[in-house]
């Protein structure tokens, strides 16, 4: 259990009733073995979940004040694999990230059992091994199957997210063995007030911006 005074970064703006719902179990040492990150895209999701990884493998997660530090080992492998072209290319060993790949409507059983067997390995730093599945509602039935499988016996040490901008679309069996977070729409005051006081954009600017945005900050 982690000191109530920490300082979580959070990258984006908004649904700050998902921020402090995570920020809550990770303080109790009670994170979830899976959840669904919900809602349309730009909303956030993506962002949220990859600090949470970032946060979680964070090896000063226990110590420092500001969580994630952003210069551990870990944080640094983690940066670096968000920098490549391809963010899905394996650089951190306990982070893994998969999606649809663009020639393809669905994701495959074999990214799935690339990842289910990723993730089944000791952790490299001794803590986590995280996964998480972009537009997880193109999980082909195959796909969807066998990572059920591996929902239906969680390990403590490996947390899965599935985003999602079709709920709909996923297996109940799935989305009954998950912790399901919706995201919603960021009001055009708050996106405006973000870019000026963050970005230091002139307010006539970033009134226009805000309401080009619609509601979704990313």
């Amino acid at each position: 259990m982690l000191e109530n005074n920490r300082k979580f970064n959070w990258p984006l703006i908004g649904n700050p009733q998902i921020t402090a719902y995570l920020e809550k179990q990770i303080i109790k040492d009670q994170v979830q073995g899976t959840y669904i990150f919900n809602g349309p895209d730009n909303f956030g999701k993506t962002s949220v979940a990859l600090n949470v990884a970032k946060i979680l493998l964070c090896k000063d997660l226990k110590s420092n004040k500001e969580i994630p530090c952003g210069t551990c080992h870990s944080c640094r492998q983690f940066n670096a694999q968000m920098s490549t072209s391809e963010e899905d290319t394996a650089v951190h060993g306990d982070f893994h990230l998969i999606k649809k790949a663009k020639d393809k409507k669905n994701i495959s059983i074999e990214q799935i059992r690339d990842f289910i067997k990723s993730l089944s390995m000791s952790s490299f730093l001794g803590q986590y091994k995280i996964g998480i599945i972009k537009h997880a509602e193109t999980l082909n039935e195959q796909a969807a199957n066998a990572l059920l499988k591996t929902l239906e016996e969680p390990r403590k040490d490996v947390i899965i997210i599935l985003i999602t901008n079709d709920f709909e679309n996923l297996p109940s069996t799935i989305a009954s063995r998950s912790q399901i977070l919706n995201f919603y729409p960021v009001k055009s005051g708050e996106i405006h007030d973000y870019l000026v006081d963050e970005h230091k954009i002139q307010r006539s600017k970033a009134k226009h911006l805000s309401r080009l945005a619609l509601g979704r900050p990313a």
